[in-house]
């Protein structure tokens, strides 16, 4: 591969008359109006665009926070709700070994959590969501 290096050399077939109307396309404007006008367009585009603050960049992201917020507080209740169905499995499987084995039951060698009955009523029903 042959790199090609820019030069002010002219090449072997360049044509003089696209060269000179090319060169007359891109020189830059002599008149100092125009740099003029062309400053005050730049500044009245500066000065009519809104303010940028720093809060601004944070509403842009507002879906993608609430995403993320549904997203894992799915995540913490599907996860609350698989410890409580494992931890309950588990009671169970023991149960049912202790029962099978023919363990002697008493309260030093094995005890269940008792859920006192609370009446339907009760706001204090409410406060403890693993009381059942």
């Amino acid at each position: 591969m042959e790199l090609h290096r820019h030069t002010t050399e002219r090449s072997e077939g360049a044509d003089p008359a696209l060269t000179s109307l090319l060169r007359a396309a891109y020189v830059p404007p002599q008149d100092d109006r125009y740099w003029r006008a062309l400053e005050q367009r730049v500044m009245n585009a500066i000065h009519d665009s809104p303010a940028v603050t720093w809060w601004t960049v944070l509403s842009e992201w507002k879906t993608a926070g609430a995403i993320a917020a549904t997203l894992a507080l799915l995540l913490a209740g599907a996860t609350m709700v698989r410890d409580v169905t494992a931890a309950q499995t588990a009671r169970e499987i023991a149960a049912r070994t202790v029962i099978d084995a023919g363990i002697p039951l008493d309260d030093a060698t094995f005890s269940f959590r008792v859920g006192r009955r609370l009446p339907a009523n009760a706001p204090e029903r409410f406060l403890d969501p693993f009381d059942y």
